[in-house]
């Protein structure tokens, strides 16, 4: 006890005497600080405060001004920009198919399984184990397609595929529970990661029928909720600008530019499409009139000049009237008269009208569209009966158009004996103005829509993409069943001694409901109130029946004029269609990749998932200003509308057969 006692006083001395030696030291005033530091920073070694070379800020600013001081200077947005966020966005999920008639499956022990789980204790259901193995659930992969111009809140279809993980054998009657879609990405090291919540999808499904799936026999794994999907995911598109213009300058006389040319209203306020995020970026909001084709859109705003004066804007306006001319150099001519949207422009682009080039004239018709020219409306029509590789743009065209004429065309269009023109025109003329009474509709049930639009030549459409109706041109048809349907494994069709037809459909609980009809195709259409039947069962039905030659007008699945096809020259590529999005986009202009973007996107199945659906986005082989460098003819890698020496930055990179 002595000892540790000692010990202890030994310490304590140690440390008193160690505080008063400190206490006897010498101080150091601030002065002196001070002194030492700044003495340091003046030496040779240091260049804190050295004025030996220039700050960046002052460099970019000397730059800067030798750049506005050169006339030779590069004009348009394309030439020393790119654009961004032109593919479609894929969002994707698993999802719990419902109200199965006993043709559901169990979920094998896999990831899947456990995602499942989670997403269903998400929406507190208790027995979570019991309903994912019930015979009346099923497991299914789901893909949601966003267009460039879809913005938060849009409705989009969801593409619905049994998961290889269950081993259900139908998904007909099926309905889908709310599920909630992400985007997934591969980072470097090749480990899959999960955004945030992009959409959320729910609704009844529809199986795609064999005839418009192209195949042999029907698939009633696969199939698509229509509007089933709520994106809410922000618009991506943006411009990026290369470096040697990367100035905050620049990008505002960029926003500038776009801004005067691009703007529209929204509940009596002007709002502007562009906005400047830093000195290498100006976002890109979605404009209403371009939602159709944002590779048109976007096109425009890279045609666009930026710090011009009048008479550069002149001089780019007499070249362009010499580019329109040739085919080869008609649509980068047509965007930049677009772009500049002046009288002039209009003018220019009207006599171009008259040219005996099919094409030349369907580029100067479209870009008049979305200036609101009537004299684009009969080139456009009297293409879009001829010429079947311009009729979407066409109708676009035609839809865009605010002048009355426009209408008046499509209205038309509506008595065309081509069931895509006249389908077409319908389809454009709703998204025109839903409240045009000659496509007003009747609603069947809660389901989807009869609409009747008189017409000499009868046929029957059946939407397939956004809006569940149908479409009957024409006089009502007459049914010529002569032998029992069975369109889905609950549904009857069955033809009476008395010309009759009965109608009966068997319930989840087992009942049979049916009804006695006459034998005209609205009645079969209006039967399925009674039978409880939903829209998937009347378009097998209708299906079925246009199979067996049962009905005396053509029955057409969606037969939507597409834009994935080409317009057949040499200078541009034909892809294959994406079956699912409003207007497929051929990437000729843009360019996708980002000089700083650590992450890319997964275009392929996610192993997670075990696969999803085919579609695929489209993809074109063409440079940035529309046109194949290796073409003949008139080559647009070295044509302006404008004179100067410098090269505009997609020339200063080498060039393979694929996208940039």
């Amino acid at each position: 006890m002595v000892y540790h006692e000692a010990v202890r006083q030994m310490e304590w001395n140690s440390v008193a005497l160690t505080r008063a030696q400190q206490a006897q030291a010498p101080k150091l005033s601030r002065r002196a600080v001070l002194i030492a530091s700044l003495s340091i920073c003046l030496s040779p070694g240091c260049k804190l405060f050295s004025r030996d070379k220039k700050s960046d800020f002052e460099k970019s600013n000397a730059k800067l001004q030798e750049l506005q001081a050169d006339p030779d200077r590069l004009r348009l947005i394309g030439e020393v920009a790119r654009a961004s966020g032109v593919r479609p966005r894929r969002f994707e999920s698993l999802g719990l198919i419902t109200n199965l008639p006993g043709t559901g499956g169990v979920v094998k022990p896999s990831a899947q399984r456990d995602m499942m789980l989670e997403e269903i204790r998400r929406n507190e259901i208790l027995d979570a184990e019991r309903l994912l193995d019930s015979p009346m659930t099923a497991t299914a992969k789901l893909s949601l397609y966003a267009n460039p111009c879809d913005e938060k809140g849009d409705l989009a279809d969801v593409l619905i595929e049994c998961s290889g993980e269950c081993d259900a054998t139908d998904l007909r009657e099926g309905h889908l529970m709310e599920s909630h879609l992400f985007e997934y990405f591969t980072v470097k090291d090749s480990q899959l990661r999960k955004s945030l919540e992009k959409a959320t999808a729910r609704g009844d499904v529809l199986i795609f029928p064999a005839s418009y799936s192209k195949t042999p026999e029907i698939d009633p794994l696969k199939g698509v909720i229509l509007s089933g999907g709520r994106i809410k995911d922000e618009s991506r598109m943006a411009i990026l600008v290369f470096e040697e213009y990367r100035h905050v300058h620049w990008v505002k006389a960029m926003e500038a530019s776009i801004n005067r040319r691009f703007f529209y209203q929204d509940s009596g306020k002007q709002v502007t499409v562009a906005k400047g995020r830093n000195d290498r970026e100006v976002r890109i909001a979605a404009l209403p009139k371009y939602r159709f084709d944002p590779t048109h859109y976007l096109g425009t705003i890279l045609s666009l000049g930026f710090a011009e004066s009048p008479e550069q804007v002149a001089e780019r306006l007499a070249g362009c009237r010499r580019m329109l001319g040739h085919a080869e150099l008609a649509r980068k001519a047509a965007w930049e008269l677009e772009a500049i949207g002046s009288p002039e422009a209009a003018e220019a682009l009207k006599l171009a009208l008259a040219n005996e080039n099919d094409q030349v004239r369907f580029y100067a018709a479209y870009s008049l569209a979305y200036m609101d020219q009537p004299e684009s409306v009969p080139i456009l029509e009297s293409l879009a009966r001829i010429f079947p590789k311009y009729r979407a743009h066409c109708l676009i065209g035609l839809s865009v158009n605010q002048h009355a004429s426009a209408r008046e065309a499509l209205e038309s269009l509506l008595q065309d004996p081509d069931p895509e023109i006249r389908f077409g025109a319908y389809w454009y003329l709703y998204h025109r103005d839903s409240r045009n009474p000659m496509i007003a509709g009747e609603p069947i049930g809660e389901s989807f829509r009869l609409v009747r639009i008189p017409s000499e030549h009868s046929q029957v459409c059946v939407s397939m993409e956004r809006r569940p109706e149908v479409i009957l041109f024409g006089p009502t048809p007459e049914l010529k069943i002569v032998k029992q349907l069975e369109p889905t494994p609950s549904l009857r069709i069955t033809p009476m001694s008395s010309g009759l037809v009965r109608v009966a459909k068997r319930t989840l609980s087992g009942e049979i409901l049916q009804t006695i009809i006459t034998s005209d195709l609205v009645s079969l259409i209006k039967s399925m109130i009674a039978v409880q039947g939903n829209y998937g069962d009347i378009v097998h039905t209708l299906d079925a029946i246009e199979r067996s030659g049962g009905c005396s007008a053509s029955v057409a699945l969606h037969p939507l004029p597409r834009t994935g096809r080409l317009y057949g020259t040499p200078t541009e590529v034909e892809f294959s269609e994406p079956s699912r999005s409003e207007s497929s986009l051929s990437e000729s202009s843009l360019s996708e990749s980002d000089d700083d973007q650590s992450m890319d996107e997964t275009t392929g199945d996610l192993p997670s998932l075990g696969g999803s659906s085919s579609t695929g986005s489209p993809k074109s082989d063409l440079d940035v200003q529309g046109s194949d460098p290796s073409s003949s003819g008139p080559s647009s890698s070295g044509a302006r509308s404008y004179s100067t020496t410098k090269t505009p930055w997609y020339r200063r990179m080498p060039f393979t057969n694929t996208s940039d």
